[in-house]
């Protein structure tokens, strides 16, 4: 944490510890309860640092990202959520373009040269902060040094045939954006044809990155492509294995929007919690609240630094995608993946 952003931190702490807290109390019965559908890894333990710092009640439900995104959908003529918490703007877009997100507030913060390429016009949702939806996390041991993956084209090796595992986009919401960038990168038919050379060596697909990860512990597969926060923090379980960033690296932005429906004191309340995530507070609680996965991330705050542990991916070249362009093309993404690639 840089010293402008520690100091500020102490002083949010004392004032925390003072009329602040004093405030919140008093204010706690008067305080409606703020729903929020989280799908990190660190939300429970914001919720209840913001619900301590500020005395206004949370009602979090917490699921992964895939049945999220299913819920909200299946709400979407009546949403029971005010505050959703997500990875990846293509959602956003797709929320945003379906008028289930209010659009037009930004809170007052000042964004990273990133954070501000994030930031969409409308207003939608509000970045909070980055992972990159798919790095390579391998057992050195289990492959020759001249075959360790450095590159995508690496994953594709005959040395490596039926030895890859990677996420399914259909189930897994973090791995659509990795699809999307490799696609956006190779262009549409090159990275169809990409992926095509993969199965043809034997890619193996999973679920989940935890599915992934556990093949890649028990020796199914020697080279696993998941998430850069949940190979980041698998790492502190087996640190023999190796972790790349190959050039370039889909950015995976975490994104917090408030519900078009939301209105009044309520209104208020959950822009006072996008605030609060986006203070030295908020993202302390991030980064403390997973170790293991999502507090992995690179914050998109002047002055914030990541955890030492992002140091382990060396040099990213970041490659931000245009959530207008992908949003509406993950349907028929995902169909082409299940049917080509999946099976």
């Amino acid at each position: 944490m840089s010293t402008s952003f520690r100091t500020a931190f102490k002083s949010a702490s004392r004032l925390l510890c003072g009329t602040a807290l004093c405030c919140a109390a008093l204010s706690t019965a008067h305080a409606a309860t703020l729903t929020v559908y989280g799908a990190m890894g660190y939300d429970q333990h914001v919720a209840h640092a913001f619900t301590q710092a500020t005395g206004i009640p949370v009602n979090l439900i917490h699921l992964s990202t895939g049945p999220l995104l299913a819920r909200v959908q299946a709400e979407s003529r009546n949403p029971q959520w005010d505050v959703l918490w997500l990875d990846g703007n293509q959602a956003m877009q797709t929320f945003a373009d379906d008028k289930l997100l209010q659009c037009g507030w930004a809170p007052d913060v000042r964004y990273t040269p990133l954070g501000k390429q994030l930031i969409r016009p409308s207003h939608c949702w509000q970045p909070v902060g980055v992972t990159y939806a798919g790095v390579i996390l391998y057992n050195p041991k289990a492959i020759a040094p001249a075959d360790w993956p450095r590159t995508w084209d690496d994953l594709a090796k005959p040395a490596l045939r039926g030895k890859v595992g990677m996420d399914n986009p259909a189930i897994s919401g973090p791995t659509y954006p990795l699809v999307a960038g490799l696609l956006q990168h190779l262009g549409e038919a090159p990275g169809k044809a990409y992926f095509e050379r993969l199965k043809a060596n034997g890619l193996r697909v999973f679920p989940t990155n935890s599915v992934t990860l556990r093949a890649l512990q028990y020796g199914q597969i020697d080279a696993a492509v998941v998430q850069s926060s949940a190979a980041i923090g698998f790492l502190h379980e087996m640190p023999g294995l190796r972790i790349v960033a190959p050039a370039p690296s889909t950015v995976l932005p975490s994104d917090l929007a408030i519900g078009r429906q939301v209105s009044g004191p309520l209104q208020q309340q959950a822009r006072r919690f996008v605030q609060w995530v986006l203070s030295p507070a908020g993202q302390a609680a991030m980064q403390q609240g997973d170790a293991n996965a999502d507090s992995n991330y690179l914050p998109l705050l002047e002055g914030a630094d990541a955890l030492p542990s992002l140091k382990q991916l060396g040099t990213v070249q970041p490659l931000v995608l245009d959530p207008a362009v992908w949003g509406p093309k993950e349907p028929q993404v995902i169909d082409w993946f299940t049917a080509h690639i999946a099976r």
